[in-house]
C-alpha cells in the first residue's frame, strides 16, 4: 500500500504543477516556422515540376510541327511591286457563214430543173453545145457526174449511150461535187458529129432528153438538128459555164 500511495502523490503533484506560458509560446512559434518553411519548399517544388512539364511540352511540340525554326528579321521596307505583264487581244477573225454541205442535200432531179442551150458552135464536122440546168426549187440541190442524153428523130428515140468525156478537151475533165442553190444553174457541154457516120448519114432530131446524174426521169425540151447518134460525147456537170 505504501507503493500505491506514493504513485498517486506523484501524479496529483505533476497535476498541480503549472506549464510555463513562454515555453509554451515559444514551442508554438517554432512549430509554426517549421510548417511555414514546409510549405515554402513543396510550393518551390511543384513550382518546378510545372515549368519543367511546360517546357518539355514545348520543346515535343516544335520537334513535332517544325516549330521555333530561325525566322529572318522583317525588313521595314515593303518589296516592290511586281510589274504587271501587258496582254495584247489578237480579235479572231469573223467566221465565213458556212455554204451549203452536201450531206443531207437532195440530188438535183428533173422535177425541180429547167434545161435550156446557152450556146452552140460547130466545126471540123463536130457540134459543141453548152447546157444550162437550172434549179427552180426553194432548197438547194446537189449533183456529181455525167448527164445522159438521148435525141428524138422522125422514127422514135434513138436511144442514145453518150460517151463520158474522151473526147475534146471541154468535155474530158473529172467531175467534181457541187451544190447548186435555189434559182441558181449548172453547166454541161456536148459534142456530137454532125457529119456521116458507120451509121449512116446524119440524122436529123427535133427533141432532147437531158438525164441528170443519179436520176432516171429525163427532163425533155425542144430542140434541133442532126447528129451521129454513135459520136456522142458529154462532160460532166459544173457550177460554172466551161470556158
Amino acid at each position: 500500500m505504501p507503493e500505491l500511495e506514493r504513485k498517486i502523490k506523484d501524479g496529483l503533484d505533476r497535476l498541480m504543477e503549472r506549464p510555463d506560458p513562454a515555453q509554451i509560446v515559444e514551442r508554438v512559434g517554432e512549430r509554426k516556422r517549421h510548417l511555414r518553411v514546409l510549405h515554402r519548399a513543396q510550393t518551390v517544388a511543384l513550382v518546378v515540376a510545372v515549368l519543367a512539364g511546360v517546357a518539355g511540352g514545348t520543346y515535343g511540340l516544335s520537334r513535332a510541327f517544325g516549330l521555333g525554326g530561325s525566322r529572318p528579321a522583317s525588313s521595314s521596307v515593303p518589296p516592290a511591286p511586281s510589274p504587271v505583264p501587258s496582254v495584247s487581244v489578237t480579235p479572231s477573225p469573223a467566221t465565213p457563214s458556212p455554204s451549203p454541205s452536201a450531206a443531207g442535200i437532195a440530188l438535183c432531179s428533173d422535177q425541180t430543173a429547167v434545161v435550156t442551150v446557152v450556146s452552140q458552135t460547130g466545126g471540123a464536122g463536130t457540134i459543141s453545145t453548152t447546157w444550162r440546168i437550172t434549179n427552180t426549187s426553194r432548197t438547194p440541190c446537189r449533183s456529181y457526174g455525167y448527164p445522159g442524153m438521148d435525141f428524138h428523130t422522125s422514127s422514135g428515140w434513138l436511144h442514145v449511150h453518150v460517151i463520158q468525156g474522151q473526147g475534146f478537151a471541154n468535155v474530158d475533165y473529172p467531175p467534181t461535187r457541187i451544190v447548186v442553190l435555189p434559182g441558181h444553174p449548172m453547166y454541161f457541154v456536148s459534142d456530137w458529129g454532125d457529119v456521116s457516120g458507120p451509121a449512116g448519114l446524119c440524122l436529123p432530131f427535133d427533141r432532147v432528153k437531158v438525164t441528170l446524174p443519179g436520176s432516171r426521169v429525163p427532163v425533155e425540151l425542144a430542140s434541133s438538128g442532126c447528129l451521129d447518134p454513135v459520136r456522142v460525147h458529154v462532160g460532166p456537170v459544173t457550177k460554172t459555164p466551161p470556158p
